[in-house]
C-alpha cells in the first residue's frame, strides 16, 4: 500500500500518515508541519485537478480506468482496492464538508456544505448524459452511538446489539481476522 508510485501522496507520506515512518531529532517538528503542509497542497491541487478531468478526459479513458466492459457497466466491485479507494474518497470529502451534521437528528443544523455538493455532483453528471435531474432527495438514517459509551458497557458485561457490535468492528482497533477465526470456529468448526 505505502510503496505504490507517488500520486497525491508521496510514498514518504503514506508511510507517514501509516506510522511506518516517524519523525525524530533536532528538526522533526518542523519536518512534521512540512509534511502536513505538502500533503495540503497536494490534496488541494489535486481537487483543482478534477474539474479537468471531468470535462476533458476522453470517455474511453474513464472506461479504461474503472474497467468499464462494453455495455458501459462499471464492475468496479471486481477491482476491490479500487472500489475501496473511490468509497473512501467519497467518505473523506463527504465528512471533511459536514455530512456528519446531517445525520445527527440531536442538532437542527443549517444546510451543510456535503449536502449541495453531493446534489450538484448528480445534477452535473446527469447533464454529462443529457439526463435532467430533476430533485435529489437526500434520507439518512442514522443513530449516533457514542464509542466510548459502547466500550463501557461491553466492560460491565452488557448485551451489545449487532449495530453497536458493527461499529466496534469497523474501529482501527479489532484485529477482524480475529473475530473472523473466531466466527469460523464457532460457525463452521462446530459441524454446523
Amino acid at each position: 500500500m505505502t510503496s505504490r508510485k507517488n500520486a497525491m501522496l508521496t510514498s514518504e507520506d503514506r508511510r507517514w500518515l501509516t506510522g511506518e515512518k516517524a519523525y525524530e531529532g533536532e528538526h522533526a517538528k518542523q519536518q512534521r508541519y512540512q509534511r502536513r503542509r505538502d500533503i495540503r497542497e497536494r490534496v488541494y491541487n489535486s481537487l483543482l485537478d478534477f474539474p479537468i478531468l471531468f470535462e476533458h478526459l476522453e470517455a474511453d479513458e474513464r472506461r479504461k480506468l474503472f474497467g468499464a466492459r462494453d455495455d458501459g457497466w462499471q464492475p468496479i466491485d471486481e477491482d476491490r482496492a479500487l472500489a475501496d479507494g473511490v468509497r473512501d474518497a467519497l467518505a473523506f470529502l463527504l465528512y471533511s464538508t459536514g455530512v456528519t451534521a446531517l445525520m445527527d437528528e440531536s442538532t437542527d443544523c443549517a444546510p451543510v456544505p456535503a449536502e449541495w455538493l453531493l446534489t450538484e455532483a448528480l445534477y452535473r453528471a446527469g447533464r454529462t448524459d443529457g439526463i435532467l435531474v430533476d430533485t435529489v432527495d437526500l434520507e439518512i438514517d442514522a443513530v449516533n452511538l457514542p464509542r466510548s459509551s459502547l466500550l463501557a458497557d461491553l466492560e460491565a458485561g452488557n448485551e451489545l446489539s449487532p449495530r453497536e457490535i458493527r461499529l466496534l468492528l469497523e474501529s482501527d482497533e479489532v484485529d477482524t481476522r480475529a473475530i473472523q477465526e473466531q466466527l469460523r470456529a464457532m460457525l463452521l468448526e462446530d459441524g454446523r
